[in-house]
């Protein structure tokens, strides 16, 4: 395997780890808490988290020659980030947290069998990127694919984050305080930052 795909399989490796325990650790009170500025409770950010993966499998594995999954649901046409989002986490509001996670690690398996194969050609490649989200109103940008992935590794504690703000009072657990402080998002390209909310 490639170093530099190495590097990005342990990141997403150490943000899982944290991220599962995260998740085993919220009270049912807890994950029925709606987050502030979104139309989602910390529930379904756990459940975006488990699921988004399908779809990046699906869009990276063709690149090196495999062929994942088709994501469900399906993807809308056009293509919308948000719509595709909202219609993988609202069904499965009924989901207890194991039966998420479990879900998750099929999907990652997908992900990371496709970063395994990716080498330089892959990574260095520039990409359109985003221009998807008709909330924004943005222009795809052109974005170096390897840094596109380092953004996809550090996805949990992105949304970690979020959740955070509906779970102030876990803000200050040290735990918390030195995963989120860990991370490191220097090699993430501005057009992907700038497709965020």
């Amino acid at each position: 395997m490639h170093i530099r795909a190495r590097l990005v399989i342990d990141e997403l490796a150490r943000h899982r780890a944290q991220f599962e325990h995260l998740c085993h650790s919220l009270t049912a009170e807890e994950l029925a808490t709606p987050v502030p500025g979104s139309h989602w409770t910390v529930k379904d950010y756990v459940t975006h988290l488990c699921t988004i993966d399908a779809l990046i499998a699906a869009g990276f594995s063709p690149t090196v020659g495999l062929a994942a999954p088709a994501p469900v649901p399906p993807l809308p046409s056009p293509f919308d980030i948000d719509e595709w989002n909202d219609h993988a986490v609202l069904p499965r509001r009924d989901s207890t947290i194991d039966e998420l996670l479990a879900e998750s690690r099929i999907h990652r398996a997908n992900m990371v069998a496709a970063i395994e194969r990716m080498e330089d050609e892959h990574l260095d490649r520039v990409i359109p990127y985003g221009g998807d989200r008709r909330a924004l109103n943005l222009p795809p940008s052109m974005v170096r694919f390897g840094g596109l992935l380092w953004g996809i590794a550090i996805h949990e504690p992105t949304h970690t984050r979020d959740m955070l703000r509906a779970l102030p009072h876990r803000a200050d657990e040290s735990w918390l305080q030195e995963w989120l402080g860990s991370v490191n998002d220097s090699l993430i390209p501005q057009g992907v930052r700038e497709q965020r909310v």
